[in-house]
């Protein structure tokens, strides 16, 4: 099942979230899903953010459920992502503690 990872990236130190981000989609390769990370969407930190969400947004409809890391409510972003995934019935999963 693919699953489209979200949470805090604007704001952050990229290279720490990046780690991040690609640590949760290897623990959760391991169990068997197909994680999909906005990291790896082909733009770069210097494209603009409304380049980044309306890429993230078309990569979330083409997966299954999202994960929200912990720190979600602090983005923008991931707000977004969080209503969309609630509008169009898209399970949620929370981290309740870091993978």
């Amino acid at each position: 099942m693919k699953i489209y990872i979200s949470g805090k990236i604007s704001g952050t130190n990229l290279t720490e979230t990046r780690k991040r981000f690609a640590s949760v989609a290897k623990a959760m390769k391991k169990l068997g899903y197909e994680p999909v990370n906005p990291f790896e969407n082909e733009l770069t930190e210097h494209d603009t953010w409304e380049a980044h969400i309306v890429k993230d947004i078309a990569t979330l409809l083409q997966c299954k459920a999202i994960y929200m890391l912990q720190d979600w409510q602090d983005s923008k972003g991931a707000r977004i992502e969080h209503y969309i995934a609630i509008e169009i019935g898209m399970p949620i999963m929370y981290e309740i503690e870091k993978l």
